[in-house]
């Protein structure tokens, strides 16, 4: 089945780095699961309310805030399952796999938040549900604490995609 983005998703894409539009909109072509943009830029007083909620870890350097570009350079895409957002790991996986795809096709470096230590198209050996697991026993044996936000896409930070 082929899916489209719907009028808010396409809403959400507004001040979104153009590389990242054309990785969601390919994205959506290929994928087995269906999602919504749930959000692309986002304000600073909003990221500092996710930041105190612990729904994110970053405070002043979010992708989702706009970058010196003019761009925000992250998006969370998050399954639609019949017809409602749903915060599903095997949907994000879904997701993530078609984000990879594009990414390769695009030839266009993306970070996903399931596995925060590599570009996804590292990963192209295993399954993105595998390279996650992978990515969150690394950390555990490190005593660290893994950050899984499996919505999240983001382009790296670079001279290409800079922050502030």
């Amino acid at each position: 089945m082929m899916f489209k983005l719907g009028q808010k998703s396409r809403a959400n894409l507004v001040g979104v780095h153009p590389h990242l539009v054309a990785i969601v909109e390919r994205a959506i072509q290929l994928t087995q699961q269906d999602f919504q943009v749930f959000e692309g830029v986002r304000t600073a007083a909003q990221q500092k309310l996710n930041y105190q909620k612990g729904t994110s870890t970053t405070l002043h350097n979010s992708r989702h805030l706009i970058g010196k570009d003019g761009y925000a350079h992250a998006v969370d895409l998050v399954p639609l399952i019949n017809g409602k957002l749903a915060w599903d790991w095997n949907g994000c996986y879904k997701i993530a796999e078609a984000v990879r795809q594009a990414s390769i096709e695009l030839n266009i470096p993306i970070r996903w938040g399931g596995v925060w230590d590599a570009l996804l198209s590292e990963t192209r050996s295993m399954t993105t549900k595998q390279a996650q697991q992978s990515y969150v026993d690394k950390r555990m044996r490190n005593n660290q604490r893994a950050f899984a936000d499996g919505p999240h896409f983001e382009l790296p930070l670079s001279p290409q995609y800079p922050q502030f």
